[in-house]
């Protein structure tokens, strides 16, 4: 029997049981003419989505030699890895920093519910930063029968960005699949979105919309290049990683998909010169100075919508520098 993932929450093995009946009588969403029926009743994923969020946002802010397994029990896979590199840098940022980077616990929202007793599961959540009242994206996924729900992604909401035309929770969400049917397969965006906001030469893409996540990192990029001057190169490239989950949109609207990229950055100095790194680097590579070349290496996280005509939008995204060297 297909049982949703519930860590620990004490939810009524009648519930799990109602869930599980809907698979065997055929009301699992599968292409058939019967109701289209979620991976996860609605009142489950609520439960679930509040408690996964909760502990997200427990173990985010656990810098305590612990913290690391509370982490590896919530998160997984490129957001693990986020979410142990910030618990090392953590330490060396203002209170005020931190405090900018924590999850409300309240008011936890759900958005969309995978359809069917196909696996992975998956439930996307609404919650906020708790500072500032920004919207934040969660994507929750169980790979398999009897794993817990954990965090693939956490993505704040880019300014004005909208998620509209999801399912509703009670029939679930189609399943991303392929992507067929899209204006452009997921791969297909990521891969434009790499190359439009690569340095130098970034590649317009006809596939995007204007975000301001792009705009940002172009920015960024160019700036940085400009403080360099004549005195050392930089260069910024960004490396698909991979769909990490997502969900088709009502009425065949598209879909919304998250996905990761690695973002690298060098700079080499064109004469030897000993400068001091920064301290989050210095945090995660031990490295003190270095006198040639650094390398950067960050986790981009993305939601983008995808319609079936037109072009795709980078509506959510968060990253986190992860590694590095130097010499």
């Amino acid at each position: 029997m297909h049982r949703p993932s519930t860590r620990r929450h004490g939810v009524l093995t009648a519930l799990l049981c109602a869930v599980s009946l809907a698979a065997c009588t055929g009301n699992g969403g599968d292409g058939s003419d019967s109701a289209p029926t979620p991976a996860v009743a609605p009142s489950v994923a609520t439960t679930t989505a509040t408690s996964v969020v909760t502990e997200v946002a427990q173990a985010t802010s656990d810098v305590t030699k612990g913290g690391a397994k509370a982490r590896a029990e919530v998160y997984v896979g490129p957001a693990l890895e986020s979410a142990n590199a910030w618990a090392k840098v953590a330490p060396g940022h203002t209170a005020k920093e931190r405090a900018a980077k924590q999850l409300s616990t309240e008011g936890i929202e759900v958005l969309a519910i995978s359809r069917g007793q196909q696996w992975p599961h998956q439930i996307l959540a609404k919650t906020t930063l708790k500072q500032s009242k920004a919207a934040v994206l969660v994507l929750l996924v169980s790979e398999q029968a009897g794993e817990d729900f954990k965090a693939a992604a956490v993505t704040p909401l880019l300014p004005g960005a909208t998620i509209e035309a999801l399912a509703p929770v009670d029939e679930g969400s189609a399943p991303l699949g392929d992507g067929s049917g899209l204006a452009a397969t997921p791969d297909e965006v990521v891969t434009a979105f790499a190359g439009s906001v690569k340095y130098p030469d970034p590649e317009p893409s006809d596939l995007l919309d204007p975000d301001a996540w792009s705009e940002q990192l172009r920015k960024a990029a160019k700036d940085q290049a400009k403080a360099l001057g004549s005195v050392a190169v930089y260069t910024q490239t960004h490396t698909p990683g991979g769909v990490l989950g997502g969900f088709r949109l009502g009425g065949d609207k598209g879909a919304v998909v998250f996905a990761n990229l690695v973002r690298d950055e060098t700079i080499a100095w064109r004469s030897p010169t000993k400068l001091k790194p920064g301290k989050d680097f210095t945090a995660l590579t031990g490295i003190k100075s270095i006198t040639s070349e650094a390398k950067l290496t960050s986790n981009e996280i993305l939601a983008m919508v995808i319609p079936q005509t037109g072009k795709a939008e980078i509506v959510a995204a968060a990253d986190q520098l992860v590694d590095g060297s130097g010499r």
